[in-house]
């Protein structure tokens, strides 16, 4: 028996290390021995593929947790430093000791090759016949999907499968997505007692065009990946200037352009229209996915959010008096009466991440 989980868990500690290093390495002479034994992965060896690498991966959908889950979708920051202390906690060192061409500890790449270490371990400990020391592995695998994988991976494959179709890292986003699915079914780390467990979504009753562009930038916001694609061909549609260099910041002043030529409810309505799609997406994928259905539902309340919002902006009167913003973390047992003391002030607070307080 103790011989038969070693074998699936080093299958799947392989599996894991692989799925990371692609991620982490462009396609070339490194990756090649690799992918020597994977048919299927076989042009992640071509030094051809390292222009979709850079495409996808650096420009399109940079895979780190920062982007996914903070609140102004920038990198690093408070949530980039809590991937590095849980790494140190697990004693995982890649992300120092290792030279890997990324900009931070919170990569999707990275926690991969930490889930394959905590998995290795365990697999080690069923190879020795310890089952406490395995089952201790294992409840640190299922931490680390708790903390951080679960709630942000699989939107973040998703979103690289779309910006990566026709290249083989759709393919590779797909097999390291249904490898997700599995584990989350193994590990259940995110159990959903009862709805009311779901973290609160509320969106701002007054919002500028640049806070709306914000709101729209930021997953952990808006409950979409709100791609290149999405912008430029929004953009495109009424004319206004977008060039294939330009990145995800300039949203922001492509919002605020429309809005000043009156064309700002033109501009939305596809955006819209993807965020209604991407609820009901979400809802066929908690339905089907239990290992991560508190997630795909809080993603969903967060698209349905957005959905009601964009169809507001017509009829909205949006002004720049209302971009100023002021960001209050607040955590502790008595969070909800700092907050009532904040709106008592006249503020208008909105809640944007009440799953993960420090």
């Amino acid at each position: 028996m103790t011989t038969d989980l070693a074998d699936r868990a080093e299958r799947r500690a392989a599996f894991a290390a692989l799925a990371g290093a692609l991620l982490l390495s462009e396609p070339g002479p490194t990756t090649a021995p690799l992918v020597a034994k994977v048919p299927e992965l076989a042009l992640l060896a071509d030094s051809a593929t390292a222009v979709d690498y850079e495409r996808v991966l650096l420009r399109g959908v940079p895979p780190y947790e920062s982007i996914f889950r903070s609140d102004t979708a920038e990198r690093g920051g408070v949530v980039s430093a809590r991937v590095a202390d849980h790494f140190d906690d697990l004693g995982f060192d890649e992300h120092r000791s290792a030279r890997w061409r990324v900009a931070g500890p919170d990569h999707l790449g990275l926690q991969l090759r930490a889930h394959a270490f905590l998995i290795g371990l365990e697999a080690a400990a069923w190879r020795g016949e310890r089952p406490d020391e395995a089952a201790r592995h294992v409840e640190a695998q299922r931490q680390l999907f708790a903390d951080h994988v679960a709630w942000w991976a699989p939107l973040a494959l998703d979103a690289i499968a779309v910006s990566g179709a026709h290249t083989p890292y759709a393919g590779l986003a797909s097999s390291i997505d249904e490898f997700l699915r599995d584990e989350f079914d193994l590990l259940r780390p995110l159990p959903l007692l009862d709805t009311s467990q779901l973290p609160l979504v509320a969106v701002a009753a007054r919002m500028g065009p640049r806070r709306l562009a914000r709101h729209l930038m930021a997953p952990a916001r808006c409950g979409m990946w709100l791609g290149l694609d999405d912008i430029a061909n929004a953009a495109h549609q009424l004319g206004f200037p977008w060039r294939p260099m330009d990145g995800r910041g300039h949203l922001v002043p492509l919002v605020a352009a429309a809005h000043e030529a009156g064309e700002l409810a033109a501009l939305v309505k596809p955006w819209g229209e993807r965020a209604a799609r991407a609820q009901r997406q979400y809802e066929q994928r908690a339905a089907i996915e239990p290992g991560a259905e508190v997630m795909w539902r809080h993603m969903s309340a967060l698209a349905g959010a957005t959905t009601s919002l964009l169809a507001t902006v017509a009829a909205s009167d949006m002004t720049v008096d209302d971009d100023t913003e002021v960001v209050f973390r607040v955590a502790g047992a008595r969070a909800k009466d700092a907050l009532e003391v904040l709106r008592a002030q006249g503020l208008d607070v909105e809640i944007v991440d009440t799953a993960h307080d420090e």
